[in-house]
């Protein structure tokens, strides 16, 4: 009893402590020093080039989601792929088991689970629930938000305009063929998102059968779209 008591303890402080770590870097970078106009034009001009080379990429990503209303952090782990302009898929590992399909408009969720398909149309106001799908479209970022540059290797992004519940994003720059290494999503209510990539490749020449979900047999299909 008391090593599950003391797993308990452990787990509720590395809870607390993410959650802590994150809003004090957030709170750092708005307090912090901006970088000038032309600093901050220069470094989001480059990762636009960088993004408008890249045709398609693949990669690891690990997740950790903070809920507040339930003080809660969740972790996940599973594997993206991105394939411009408009295709997505990205897959969590166990326990989470679920698969995410995006081509054009056209959402398909697979829960593996409960052996349920559903349906969506993809839109910019469902980032905050598929946070992964905003590096389909960082080679336009200046059309969306605004941008400042609180230190050398991040920029925090506000909406221009209302884009679900996100208040506010903070990309962690890499050197590299792929720019970002992390982001984290501030939304209104309170809950974070930080997603870190792994393993990025670049243009690896993805096949389009990829992005297309497959039915498993005798799953439920939900149809949200109509």
């Amino acid at each position: 009893m008391r090593k599950q008591l003391s797993a308990v303890s452990y787990q509720l402080s590395a809870e607390k402590l993410f959650v802590r770590v994150v809003l004090f870097l957030g709170l750092a970078l708005l307090l912090s020093s901006s970088a000038s106009a032309a600093a901050v034009d220069e470094t989001v001009a480059s990762l636009q080039k960088q993004f408008a080379s890249i045709k398609d990429l693949k990669g690891k990503f690990i997740q950790k989601s903070y809920i507040k209303d339930l003080e809660d952090t969740q972790e996940f782990s599973g594997s993206f792929f991105i394939k411009k302009p408009s295709r997505m898929m990205w897959e969590y590992a166990a326990p989470r088991d679920e698969k995410v399909v995006i081509n054009n408009l056209e959402t398909w969720i697979y829960k593996k689970s409960q052996n349920q398909v559903v349906k969506t149309k993809f839109t910019k106001e469902t980032y905050s629930q598929v946070p992964i799908a905003l590096l389909g479209s960082l080679e336009n970022i200046g059309d969306d938000f605004d941008i400042s540059m609180p230190e050398k290797n991040a920029l925090q992004l506000a909406p221009k305009r209302k884009i679900g519940f996100i208040k506010t994003i903070v990309l962690e720059l890499a050197s590299g063929d792929m720019p970002v290494k992390m982001f984290t999503i501030f939304d209104t209510y309170g809950n974070i998102i930080m997603i870190e990539l792994k393993n990025v490749q670049t243009n690896p020449g993805l096949d389009d059968s990829i992005f297309t979900l497959k039915v498993p047999p005798g799953a439920e299909v939900y149809d949200m779209s109509k």
